[in-house]
């Protein structure tokens, strides 16, 4: 079906929306930071991504197009947990409580650390929630592991009984670099417990709508710049549909989703067999 230049228009102008947010931020991280711009570009842009999302986190964690599948997804976490890039915990009161033993936390950014550590406690996981500095990517994300003495520290391998009943993705794997990806969703299986699942709702590639694909593909050369890392070509879902070892892989577009949008939203449920 034929879709109106307006109906385009009004879809791509939210993505020049959040970035017109994040410029506004920039002197005001600036001020907020006079130095680290110069000594730690990187944390600097933590720190900016940290200041402007903590009004554009909320923002999406309650939208009505994500919000059901989300807690679809997160409401079925039990046990140990892994969730990768919780950011400041903006979606974390979909977790049931009750079935949560503790939620060990991969999040790089070190300034939304005390958020989630805020909303953890709002939301009745207090002492549950253990932030790591970590990334999704294996380089980043198993050394953290081991620091947290849930790895063994002197062997290289990963146990075959696994270490999560769980592991949670939710809006994150857009971050990650993309010629890692299908590495952390292999190390993602080894962790698991046979029987555990791998939950994830992410945003991936449009590849239906050419329009829409040369649209990303020139946003895509300045939105990671500001937006954290996140990448509009994301690929999650042919990954973890190439990857074996599942007992159960559920994987599929939701249904909102009308052909012709930059974020193609997927969710998954995929069982260790």
């Amino acid at each position: 079906m034929a879709v109106s230049i307006i109906t385009r228009i009004q879809g791509y102008s939210v993505h020049w929306v959040m970035l017109a947010l994040a410029l506004v931020y920039l002197p005001i991280t600036l001020i907020s930071h006079p130095f680290l711009l110069i000594t730690s570009p990187s944390s600097f842009r933590s720190a900016w991504f940290e200041s402007y999302f903590r009004i554009l986190g909320p923002l999406l964690a309650t939208s009505d197009l994500q919000a059901g599948h989300v807690e679809q997804v997160l409401s079925r976490a039990k046990g140990t947990v892994l969730e990768l890039g919780p950011g400041g915990g903006d979606q974390i009161y979909h977790y049931k409580a009750d079935q949560v033993d503790k939620i060990y936390a991969a999040e790089p950014n070190t300034f939304l650390h005390p958020a989630l550590l805020r909303n953890a406690e709002k939301h009745g996981l207090k002492g549950k929630v253990i932030p790591l500095e970590a990334g999704a990517e294996p380089g980043s994300l198993l050394p953290a592991l081991k620091k947290a003495r849930l790895l063994s520290s002197t062997t290289s391998g990963l146990p075959e009984e696994g270490v999560f009943d769980s592991i949670v993705a939710i809006k994150c794997l857009c971050s990650a670099p993309q010629d890692q990806l299908a590495a952390t969703v292999a190390v993602v299986q080894a962790l698991l417990k046979p029987g555990g699942e791998f939950l994830f709702f992410e945003h991936v590639a449009n590849d239906s709508d050419k329009v829409t694909m040369s649209y990303a593909w020139i946003m895509n050369w300045i939105w990671p710049v500001m937006m954290g890392n996140c990448h509009l070509n994301g690929k999650v879902d042919k990954v973890v549909l190439g990857t074996g070892g599942w007992e159960v892989r559920n994987v599929q577009t939701i249904g909102e989703f009308q052909g012709w949008e930059v974020l193609r939203y997927v969710k998954g449920i995929c069982r260790k067999a």
